[in-house]
């Protein structure tokens, strides 16, 4: 008889691939704290650094790393009151603001680069053959699809 309610079969995958995330997110957030910058703080700038332009609206943050636009709002103040990001007109509509990187939130991102490459070196790169990094990322990238499918199918 199975010990608990749901059953092993079905908390496997989920339980896996929850507690890699759960850890290897620790692992960035020493990684952030070892710069003197908050974990979230530093998602939102590699985002920035990510973007086309360095430059995004908070919505489109919120959304990406999965806030409210009104807890993105009080980070992206915070971040703006540390000089890691400014907000800048945006040239599509006059009544929104984009987000972009300092010279200071730059110079964050690179102290932070050595961290972060460690990581991924210690966690992921040297473990997994070139091969497997590639079926992990294509089966990461179907299983977040498929979660966002779910997730839009909830909000209707």
């Amino acid at each position: 008889m199975p010990n608990g309610v749901l059953p092993v079969d079905l908390l496997r995958p989920s339980g896996a691939l929850l507690a890699a995330d759960a850890v290897l997110g620790r692992c960035f957030d020493v990684a952030s704290e070892e710069v003197g910058v908050d974990p979230t703080t530093m998602d939102l700038l590699v985002r920035l650094d990510q973007a086309d332009g360095q430059r995004l609206r908070v919505v489109d943050l919120s959304r990406q790393l999965f806030l409210s636009p009104s807890h993105m709002s009080r980070r992206v103040e915070r971040a703006v009151g540390d000089g890691l990001v400014e907000r800048l007109a945006d040239p599509d509509d006059r009544r929104a603001s984009l987000i972009g990187l300092t010279d200071h939130g730059r110079a964050q991102l690179r102290s932070f680069a050595p961290y972060a490459r460690r990581v991924v070196d210690a966690a992921i790169t040297t473990p997994l053959a070139a091969d497997e990094l590639d079926t992990l990322i294509d089966l990461l990238g179907r299983i977040e699809a498929a979660a966002t499918h779910l997730l839009a199918d909830s909000d209707h």
